[in-house]
């Protein structure tokens, strides 16, 4: 018969594995090297394009050398052998930092894109997408040069022992149903930010139920 000791030391031991699981740091799943042919895939459409950090940080620098809509396109979701729903899709995050603050348009943003269907298709190349952007209520600090953890939807499970920000608002174009397949996922930067606007990226990941993806982005 098992003791109440026993039976305390052993509660105890599975709150104490509970909460282990929930504090490890996430390793990443994969790496970008910004030189590598795979990374012109990810940076695409970026302008200008990304570039290493003169003070030696991780990850990938854009910094806006022009007035007018330069902006950098983060892609890293791409399907493989199942696609993923609107509905499989639990939480997005990047860690970031930002460099130089003007207004909410300095800080990225998420959008996910689903995939043509030819009925009701709401751009050129999508059938539905829903950005996650931060919202302008000013209950969330940014401090320069931070390196911070932003994520929509849900919060990461695993631990990023970095400061995390919430970008809370969805913004949906089209139908965004739970069923659609999703084409792409991207981290944004604002076309209408201001000239010298300049944001380190150096890790980009989403979830799902059976999925916790993150990519390295290096130089």
């Amino acid at each position: 018969m098992t003791s109440l000791t026993t039976k305390r030391r052993i509660a105890h031991e599975k709150i104490t594995l509970k909460t282990s699981a929930q504090n490890l740091v996430k390793e990443p799943t994969t790496q970008i090297l910004l030189t590598s042919t795979n990374s012109i895939a990810v940076y695409a459409d970026s302008s200008p394009a990304p570039i290493s950090d003169p003070d030696n940080r991780v990850g990938w620098l854009h910094k806006k050398l022009a007035t007018g809509t330069d902006k950098f396109n983060y892609y890293y979701y791409s399907e493989a052998n199942n696609p993923l729903t609107l509905g499989n899709l639990k939480a997005l995050s990047a860690h970031v930092s930002i460099d130089k603050w003007d207004n909410y348009s300095s800080i990225p943003f998420f959008v996910v894109y689903t995939k043509m269907t030819g009925v009701g298709d709401a751009g050129s190349w999508y059938h539905s997408k829903i950005a996650y952007a931060m919202d302008n209520s000013g209950d969330q600090d940014i401090c320069l040069g931070e390196h911070i953890e932003i994520w929509a939807k849900t919060k990461p499970f695993l631990n990023s022992e970095l400061r995390q920000v919430e970008l809370k608002t969805p913004i949906v174009t089209g139908d965004a149903l739970d069923s659609e397949e999703i084409y792409t996922i991207s981290l944004q930067s604002d076309s209408g930010s201001l000239i010298n606007t300049q944001i380190l990226v150096s890790s980009l990941g989403f979830e799902t139920d059976k999925v916790d993806h993150r990519v390295k982005l290096i130089t």
